[in-house]
């Protein structure tokens, strides 16, 4: 049985190898692939390597364009949370997971971070021929390596699938000294079916929501900059809180610890946390311990939506009394958590998504 599949392994090699296409079919097939693909999700890992070749930086970004005249290119973390991305049609603007505003960014300031990778998406470049050429230069010659169609570059190699002429792989030299190079390898990476459904799901809720995210720019984020003043030990300073789907909330929090979330909709380190707290409520003494979410950035008809998609059953304060609060204690950094005891005063002040906090909170529940 070994044998039979051994001989059907160098039969199928001996079959590719006779097939293996010049450079101007290669092209021309990786060119259709991606004509036929437009809308394909690119995760790509980029390593760096020095003139030893040793890797130096590991860095993960992915890709997806949204239509003709739209991209999204963005940063992840290891449960493949979008943390960060660039919109970028006619402008680019920077979107940031944890904040509901959109950076407006100028060409210039694109240098030294992810977003100067555009031209290494093969999306991007490789969507007609001539870009194709233009971008990589026709190959000598086309080989196959290691199951892969391998073509030399200008500055590099293209490695592509055999089957879908789908580029895999691309390495760059970067000229360093007569003898010695640097390099770069991007390596193009197919999630499972479900990862990327997830993904391309964040990206929309994003995107979507950035439609309506007031505009900034780097300068006036530096400028609105203060320091952050300590809550904690301070009575919290809004009384006669009134929740869009529970009415006032004055008696709901009387004699208890009040967990407040400040959160909005595209925010999905918010989603994570909030889940976090959900599951951990059960565990404490319902009736000492409640949660209010406060969304500063979102509408009633689009937060209704929210609490019939997710069945979400605690108090949520919107409009005016939600932005003055949020101005007042998130510095603009989502989620912000905070504790506030029975006498009504904040009692712990958190900001980012973090277990740590509710441990935090469970120990002074106990006191």
């Amino acid at each position: 049985m070994r044998i039979i599949t051994i001989l059907i392994g160098i039969l199928y090699f001996g079959v590719l190898l006779a097939q293996t296409p010049g450079p101007n079919e290669l092209y021309k097939k990786i060119a259709n692939y991606y004509q036929q693909n437009p809308y394909e999700l690119e995760i790509v890992r980029h390593i760096h390597k020095n003139v030893f070749r040793y890797d130096t930086t590991v860095s993960y970004f992915g890709y997806l364009a949204l239509n003709q005249q739209e991209f999204f290119i963005f940063t992840f973390d290891s449960t493949f949370s979008i943390t960060s991305g660039l919109l970028s049609s006619d402008d680019n603007y920077q979107l940031q997971a944890n904040s509901p505003q959109k950076i407006r960014i100028k060409k210039n300031e694109l240098n030294g971070t992810i977003y100067s990778r555009l031209d290494e998406i093969p999306a991007k470049q490789a969507s007609t021929f001539l870009k194709l050429v233009t971008r990589y230069s026709l190959s000598n010659s086309v080989t196959l390596k290691y199951n892969k169609y391998y073509a030399k570059t200008r500055n590099g190699y293209i490695e592509t699938d055999t089957s879908t002429f789908r580029i895999t792989k691309v390495t760059q030299t970067i000229p360093y000294k007569k003898e010695y190079h640097q390099y770069d390898e991007f390596l193009y990476i197919q999630l499972p079916d479900s990862i990327e459904r997830t993904i391309k799901e964040q990206i929309k809720i994003l995107t979507s929501s950035a439609k309506d995210f007031p505009v900034t720019t780097f300068k006036e984020l530096e400028k609105k900059q203060i320091p952050s003043e300590n809550f904690e030990g301070k009575p919290f300073a809004f009384k006669d809180i009134v929740s869009f789907n529970k009415g006032p909330l004055n008696t709901f929090m009387n004699g208890k610890y009040v967990i407040v979330d400040f959160f909005y909709q595209a925010c999905l380190p918010c989603h994570k946390m909030t889940k976090y707290i959900l599951d951990w409520l059960p565990s404490v003494d319902s009736s000492k311990i409640i949660l209010i979410g406060i969304n500063p950035a979102d509408s009633e008809i689009s937060m209704k939506a929210e609490i019939e998609k997710r069945n979400i059953n605690y108090a949520i304060v919107l409009g005016k009394q939600a932005k003055e609060a949020a101005k007042k204690y998130t510095g603009g950094h989502y989620p912000t958590l905070m504790i506030i005891d029975p006498a009504g005063i904040i009692r712990a002040v958190h900001t980012g998504m973090s277990k740590s906090f509710l441990t935090k909170a469970e120990k002074i529940i106990s006191k």
